[in-house]
């Protein structure tokens, strides 16, 4: 900086027997700074591609390599408040019973539990028929919850939804599309899927969040060299005691061997001061109804294979049991 300042005030500290002489670029070292490149981030969180330009230096590409959407904001709704249970299906009959033609449709499904993740879009024939769909759908009741339907944001791009990483092992949702249901399933068949019990009330009483963040730091520090391919929600303790042990959560582990060894060193041994049980996982039969409802294909291959119960049925909180002294 004291070179910048010199020449400022135009003057230049030589000596008086010397010669004046001009200075040039030569006799003044050069200044190099060093700045990281900033990403840009559009409304959808997605990095952009940067590009470099002789008099301006980093700036956002000109192009976007992303898809650009398929159909038209104007022709499509965003379903939001889902119930969990929900499936595709269903969405699309009671779409198609308000007199919806559906050009495309895009849900997000948890892996472990093929339960939706409460928000669903869709793209009609018309902007009439989204115009009719709010009017007929917005807060209609539909398993027992109020559902939000609303014109789809300018600013959304069909497959981008943002992938929220809680964990160092990414989202457990996939697209309810193509054979997305074969592969989040598959873990499961090769016997790769772990259920993850801890003994009550679990390794801290800390509030939910510092619960979970507690967890998955356990979980990365024991289980994490076994390699987990991904990791399902945690299950927070409320202070019940009454279940024993009680799940925390699904693992799925890249390898059938890694899940063995994870089994053979850490099942029913104390971790950080708890019990801690790792088993394989055997869909109840009413996650195995779930299942049914994303894929029939899908269950009735597995119920042939052994791989899930024949006897499945709904779970209670779609339609629950009347309380007693009720009609």
């Amino acid at each position: 900086m004291a070179v910048l300042r010199v020449l400022s005030r135009s003057r230049c500290f030589l000596p008086r027997s010397s010669t004046p002489s001009r200075l040039t670029c030569t006799a003044i070292p050069s200044i190099k700074a060093t700045f990281l490149q900033r990403q840009f981030t559009s409304s959808a969180p997605i990095w952009e591609n940067l590009i470099q330009t002789p008099s301006r230096g980093p700036e956002i590409a000109l192009t976007d390599a992303r898809v650009p959407p398929t159909g038209s904001h104007a022709r499509s709704i965003a379903l939001l408040r889902l119930a969990k249970r929900l499936a595709k299906p269903e969405i699309e009959a009671m779409l198609r019973t308000h007199g919806c033609n559906i050009k495309r449709i895009q849900m997000r499904v948890d892996r472990f539990t093929f339960q939706n993740s409460t928000m669903c879009f869709v793209e009609l024939g018309s902007e009439e028929e989204v115009a009719e769909a709010i009017r007929r759908l917005h807060d209609v009741e539909v398993q027992g919850q109020k559902i939000v339907v609303k014109p789809l944001k300018a600013d959304f791009r069909w497959g981008s939804i943002a992938e929220h990483k809680k964990t160092p092992y990414g989202t457990s949702y996939f697209y309810d599309e193509g054979a997305n249901a074969r592969n989040a399933i598959r873990p499961l068949v090769e016997g790769r899927r772990m259920m993850l019990s801890v003994k009550t009330p679990g390794w801290t009483v800390d509030p939910v969040n510092v619960q979970s963040k507690n967890a998955i730091r356990i979980i990365d520090q024991y289980f994490g060299k076994y390699e987990i391919e991904s990791l399902g929600a945690i299950h927070p303790f409320y202070g019940d005691k009454q279940e024993n042990p009680r799940l925390l959560c699904f693992l799925d582990f890249k390898t059938k061997e890694g899940a063995d060894n994870a089994v053979r060193d850490l099942h029913d041994t104390d971790i950080e001061g708890r019990r801690t049980w790792l088993q394989p996982c055997h869909p109840a039969p009413w996650r195995t109804h779930q299942i049914g409802k994303v894929d029939p294909e899908l269950l009735a291959e597995l119920q042939e294979k052994g791989v899930l119960p024949k006897d499945t049925y709904e779970d209670k909180f779609v339609n629950p049991l009347p309380k007693e002294g009720t009609k």
